[in-house]
């Protein structure tokens, strides 16, 4: 039967897509549209039940209805497309974290280590003869000049990576699928916030890989 192949294919490799609608067509949160599973489909609507809410059931209307379950498929997709249009969701998902290698590696354990020498800062003093003493003569101005360069840049830095964090999250994990307070989410907000645009960098090679793979596919 036509009705039980498609809803089969949906519930099994397009629950993403069944969240679209309940988010778009029912005006859901992300979290009360999580786990969805289509229910039924008939040539007017569809009856979606969102997982976030123990399964409560929304029907969700074909305008206009369509004259053949031959159709759903065209259908569904363009609602689809409308769905993510109006949500600022990309076609393209991101699904893993890609830790930093080269460049990124480097500038990622540097700021580490920048939050480490704060974080050991009262380590740093006279009464300390082998840090203090390795300072005065490694570190341009002494030792005294590496705790005030430490407390003088630590705001700048904690509000520059909080911004970029921000961004990131708003320009690239929103839009290809990444929700907030997943343990994705948070990786990629913490690497983020810790190394800067090299996180960027990633997810847009990321992205452009996955959108040639799916262009390729289309050929």
């Amino acid at each position: 039967m036509a009705e039980a192949r498609i809803i089969s294919h949906m519930n099994g490799d397009h629950s993403r897509e069944l969240s679209h609608y309940l988010r778009h067509y029912a005006g859901l949160s992300p979290r009360a549209a999580s786990r969805p599973w289509l229910k039924s489909l008939s040539l007017d609507s569809m009856t979606i039940a969102a997982g976030g809410l123990s399964g409560r059931e929304f029907v969700v209307p074909f305008n206009p209805p369509m004259t053949s379950l031959s159709e759903a498929r065209t259908r569904l997709v363009a609602m689809d497309a409308d769905a993510r249009a109006a949500l600022g969701l990309s076609d393209i998902y991101i699904d893993k974290y890609v830790p930093p290698t080269g460049v990124d590696a480097i500038v990622f354990a540097a700021v580490a280590f920048y939050f480490f020498s704060y974080a050991t800062l009262g380590a740093v003093h006279p009464g300390n003869p082998g840090i203090w003493g390795l300072l005065n003569n490694w570190f341009p101005g002494g030792a005294m000049g590496w705790r005030r360069i430490v407390v003088i840049i630590f705001w700048p830095v904690i509000g520059i990576h909080i911004a970029e964090s921000w961004w990131l999250a708003r320009s690239r994990l929103h839009p290809h699928g990444v929700e907030v307070g997943t343990s994705l989410w948070w990786t990629w907000i913490a690497s983020c916030a810790i190394e800067g645009f090299g996180t960027f960098k990633r997810i847009d090679r990321m992205v452009a890989e996955k959108r040639a793979l799916k262009d390729s596919k289309q050929h």
